[in-house]
């Protein structure tokens, strides 16, 4: 793929990835997500023929817009004897905060596709692997990453009824379980 075509993708992404957050899975559609990016239709439909690819192409974006940063944030905390599980901690927590609309929006067009999700399947089999790797005490790791996605989905389907206040104390908790995980 050249250079042009990655970018034009990730702008027509980025786009498509705006509609939703602005506007919901239901604007979702080529006609808006063409002109968000600033493109013809017969641009968008080129990169991506169907609204499922494009679907497909925005999970596969974030899915490895979150593995990105993960793999940065367990450099950060590499001297963890969890810097995976410890990453998934600081990641979960960010996209709490700058990521919920969007995966509000995603999981409803996912929801009667299961393989549009795949993905992030991917993305969480290889962290549960290298999460296998690093620790002995798998109850207590997935204990806490069980807690990331609960967290995760309860935003994601919009039935939280954490505050920001509950949620950083959540967090807070997590965080000193992963240290007594490391000791």
């Amino acid at each position: 793929m050249s250079k042009n075509t990655k970018d034009t993708k990730g702008q027509i992404l980025q786009a498509a990835l705006e509609v939703v957050s602005q506007s919901g899975t239901a604007a979702l559609t080529l006609e808006a997500v063409a002109e968000e990016a600033g493109f013809s239709k017969g641009g968008l439909l080129y990169n991506f023929p169907t609204k499922d690819a494009l679907i497909r192409g925005m999970v596969e974006f974030l899915a490895g817009k979150f593995e990105a940063e993960i793999a940065t944030a367990r450099d950060v905390n590499r001297a963890s004897k969890s810097p995976t599980l410890a990453a998934m901690v600081d990641v979960t927590e960010g996209w709490l905060r700058q990521q919920r609309d969007v995966a509000r929006a995603i999981l409803p067009a996912t929801a009667d596709k299961p393989d549009l999700r795949q993905p992030f399947i991917d993305v969480k089999l290889r962290l549960r692997a290298a999460i296998l790797e690093e620790t002995g005490d798998l109850g207590a790791a997935f204990a806490i990453w069980t807690s990331l996605e609960g967290l995760h989905f309860s935003e994601a389907h919009c039935v939280s009824t954490l505050t920001d206040d509950d949620r950083a104390a959540v967090f807070s908790e997590l965080r000193a379980r992963l240290a007594e995980l490391n000791k």
